[in-house]
């Protein structure tokens, strides 16, 4: 990983935003589910939505060139976060506990598999973001994409992201974004989201938790 690239300011975040988005999508599908008799899932750290949420077409790709799609989400567990390589701070952090929710599930017999998005297409490029996952984990996923291809997961994801100057560096720039963790199920539906501040022991926790509980 070229830390060298990274500006030193922190990133930020949209806080009031990404509370009002998962509180408005939190809503909406738990009162869905209490229509249909689903209650949650109580004593989680994790918002998990009683009715998964069916995810529209969409189409990326990965750091090994291979496509990223709806079907690439099924058959196993996803830890989908969205950032990108250039970021100061919240990234690196995230796919550091990341590591370490991988290893506490080692013993796990559910497929699981970690992925960044990145919001950053314009210099995130396979082989940049192949640099930068693989520095934290050998196993992880990088995926880029258009810019239309991208918006095409997070609009539906309700994830915000935002280029902003970078005033210590005129011709660099930083890119505000959600930092929640999001958590696709085998079956390719939005299951479940984590946020900040993010705990390796919780994660870990209420996965096993919301596994015992799946169907």
């Amino acid at each position: 990983m070229d830390t060298n690239s990274n500006p030193n300011p922190p990133v930020r975040i949209l806080p009031t935003l990404i509370i009002a988005a998962v509180a408005l999508a939190t809503g909406i599908w738990a009162a869905q589910a209490l229509l249909n008799n689903k209650p949650p899932v109580d004593e989680l750290a994790a918002t998990r939505f009683p009715v998964a949420r069916q995810l529209e077409p969409f189409s990326l790709v990965d750091h090994q060139g291979n496509t990223f799609d709806n079907a690439a989400l099924r058959g196993h567990w996803s830890f989908l976060f969205f950032g990108y390589t250039h970021c100061p701070d919240v990234c690196p952090t995230t796919l550091s506990v990341l590591n370490s929710v991988s290893g506490k599930l080692a013993d796990n017999n559910a497929p699981v598999r970690f992925v960044l998005v990145s919001v950053d297409p314009q210099r995130d490029t396979p082989e940049q973001l192949a640099r930068f996952v693989t520095y934290f984990n050998s196993d992880f996923i990088g995926v880029t994409g258009s810019e239309e291809g991208i918006a095409q997961l997070t609009r539906q994801l309700g994830i915000m992201h935002m280029q902003v100057a970078d005033e210590s560096s005129p011709d660099s720039y930083l890119v505000d974004h959600s930092a929640g963790l999001l958590l696709i199920d085998p079956k390719g539906n939005y299951h479940a989201v984590f946020t900040p501040p993010l705990s390796a022991d919780a994660i870990a926790s209420d996965f096993r938790k919301m596994l015992k509980a799946f169907r």
